[in-house]
């Protein structure tokens, strides 16, 4: 089975605060020109997306020198089970849970649980993020990149971005914004896709996320 892990790109969407919803125009249409074509303006951080290292770190990598491997192969979840309300997730979080390596997956999903909430005025940005500790376990054991159901891997006030900036000194990207986790097994592997546009020299990338479960 293949799950749908991307969010529609719509004109009403949820975004960063401050970020720039799609903008959709004909550029032509049938009844005219004779077919239709359209045009899209955005920020390539909008919906799902990936986020390069060269984002927050001058010298690191654009998606174009970034490996295919990094975004399709074998992966593994965690999930919370509380609601979400801002909380720090621990290493000691995920091995009370049982969560004790990543069995042999170089693409780790957190599942923060904030995704009943997205699109609602209820999402209030209060995602639990990672701490730093864990993230340097996850790298240290083999993490290539680094997938979340949450609008971000740092808290929405924290300025100085400590963990994108942890795990991009690392060169590990950042996928961000996922959805339907709850459809895919924890502590199991699974096949996983997020696809980022070839945009030679940027940051980021809008991507079509996917899982074979």
């Amino acid at each position: 089975m293949i799950v749908d892990l991307s969010y529609p790109l719509k004109p009403d969407m949820l975004v960063w605060p401050g970020g720039g919803r799609p903008v959709y125009e004909w550029v032509s249409r049938i009844n005219s020109e004779g077919w239709n074509e359209t045009h899209i303006k955005m920020p390539v951080h909008t919906g799902t997306h990936v986020d390069a290292p060269l984002h927050m770190c001058p010298e690191g990598d654009p998606l174009d020198a970034i490996e295919l491997s990094r975004f399709w192969g074998d992966a593994r979840l965690f999930r919370m089970d509380e609601i979400p309300n801002d909380q720090e997730i621990t290493l000691e979080t995920l091995q009370n849970s049982g969560f004790i390596s990543l069995g042999g997956a170089e693409i780790f999903v957190m599942q923060t649980g904030i995704e009943p909430f997205s699109e609602t005025r209820d999402y209030n940005y209060k995602y639990p993020v990672p701490t730093i500790e864990l993230l340097g376990w996850l790298a240290q054991n083999g993490m290539k990149t680094y997938m979340t159901d949450a609008t971000s891997v740092d808290r929405v006030n924290d300025i100085k971005m400590r963990n994108h900036k942890f795990l991009f000194e690392r060169g590990i990207p950042i996928i961000e914004n996922l959805k339907n986790l709850s459809k895919l097994p924890a502590n199991a592997n699974f096949t996983i896709c997020a696809m980022p546009l070839l945009l030679p020299g940027r940051e980021g990338s809008p991507c079509r996320a996917a899982a074979i479960v």
